[in-house]
């Protein structure tokens, strides 16, 4: 019984060394990246009671990809991308995977997101038009009730990627770090990180695109003396939440760390 104990005592040891020397490495040296992000990006846990916690709180990363046609509005969810055939095989998916009677597993890929940049600006100019379209239907029938329903709706949308929707954007994949750290070398506004993706065929468009799944690092864990910082800020979901800002940096193994919590 003691020899086992000791050997279990010894694999618990073993695994944390694994695991800081994991996390050190990754922290060593220059970072790949660093962004400040805000509570839009960086997201509050929505359950209570973390305030009481002064260990295993973590913020979510938000992220989205611009819709595929220019009269759709990207949503807070959107998480496919359309694609030909070429860049779906240029990925490392087989002629079989992408095919209409294909299937396939999801593969890590590299995915260069932009911060800030032009991408939400995009998708924020085609909320406006969204609304302005919208409200223009409504202004020539103001009795219309389907016409006033849909300018509130074009309306909080428009209001939602002013304010509260995620500004993290996908921009695209490769299958190796290099190409997409040589492109974007010179966008202070651009992270690499690691996601799982997977091809999907349309039958009935025949369009090819690529499913985006998840992040492989989607939660940042909040050292203990910012856990009090944010505990001020908690509210249910839902509610407007006040401000703050998050510097995160990306190290060697393109894994996130807080370096700062700032309240606006």
């Amino acid at each position: 019984m003691k020899k086992y104990l000791i050997y279990g005592i010894a694999l618990i040891v073993f695994t944390n060394i694994f695991i800081l020397g994991g996390v050190f490495y990754n922290r060593s040296g220059e970072p790949t990246a660093q962004l400040v992000l805000s509570e839009r990006e960086a997201r509050l846990p929505y359950l209570s009671g973390f305030e009481k916690e002064n260990s295993g709180v973590g913020l979510s990363i938000s992220w989205r990809a611009l819709a595929n046609k220019k009269d759709e509005l990207a949503y807070y969810n959107n998480r496919s991308i359309n694609l030909t055939k070429q860049q779906l095989i240029a990925l490392g998916f087989t002629e079989l995977e992408i095919s209409e009677d294909g299937w396939a597993q999801e593969r890590t890929l590299f995915f260069a997101l932009e911060y800030n940049g032009e991408h939400y600006q995009k998708s924020l100019a085609n909320a406006q038009s969204y609304y302005e379209k919208a409200l223009a239907r409504f202004e020539l029938d103001t009795n219309d009730e389907q016409l006033k329903y849909a300018k509130e709706r074009a309306s909080e949308a428009y209001q939602q990627e002013l304010h509260r929707n995620s500004r993290l954007f996908f921009l695209e994949a490769a299958q190796d770090y290099k190409t997409l750290a040589t492109k974007y070398a010179a966008q202070s506004n651009i992270v690499i990180v690691k996601g799982n993706a997977k091809p999907y065929f349309n039958d009935y468009s025949k369009d090819h695109s690529l499913h985006l799944r998840a992040l492989l690092v989607n939660r940042i864990n909040v050292p203990a003396h910012f856990v009090e910082t944010l505990a001020s800020l908690k509210t249910s979901r839902g509610q407007t939440k006040p401000g703050y800002s998050v510097t995160v940096n990306w190290g060697k193994r393109l894994e996130p760390w807080i370096v700062d919590i700032q309240i606006n």
